[in-house]
């Protein structure tokens, strides 16, 4: 009786131990008018106390096609009182029309957006945004 008490209060424990650990967020993330069939997620997961952020995208045209001269995306993470930092070059691939990009932040309220660049190292966004999702945990 004792050992099937213990088993039943431990499964329970297990199962309230799962689900208060919550797991990664996800947040729709939809192309604007300039990449309208553009269309992905942001996935957040706390790690370590900063915020590991996932960015794919799908249906993405190369960025020539968004903006004249454009050569690159670049993702954007603009905290809810602050300029926005280049996060990171999402790394895209032409034949899938893919894009994907994992970076981290200690924000917990944000905005994620992307832009077609010129210039790979750029040091503030362009008008070029092709998506954006504001993130709060």
């Amino acid at each position: 009786m004792l050992r099937n008490t213990l088993r039943h209060f431990s499964v329970v424990a297990l199962f309230a131990a799962v689900i208060g650990c919550g797991g990664p967020s996800e947040y729709v993330l939809v192309g604007t008018p300039r990449a309208a069939g553009t269309d992905g997620l942001v996935t957040v997961e706390e790690i370590e106390g900063n915020r590991l952020v996932t960015v794919e995208l799908e249906h993405l045209p190369p960025p020539g096609r968004i903006s004249e001269g454009a050569a690159v995306y670049i993702v954007w993470i603009k905290p809810e009182r602050g300029q926005p930092t280049m996060a990171g070059r999402l790394e895209y691939d032409p034949d899938d029309r893919v894009g994907r990009m994992r970076a981290t932040t200690p924000h917990d309220h944000f905005t994620v957006f992307v832009t077609a660049e010129a210039d790979p190292a750029a040091d503030s966004p362009s008008d070029v945004v092709i998506a954006r999702q504001e993130v709060a945990q």
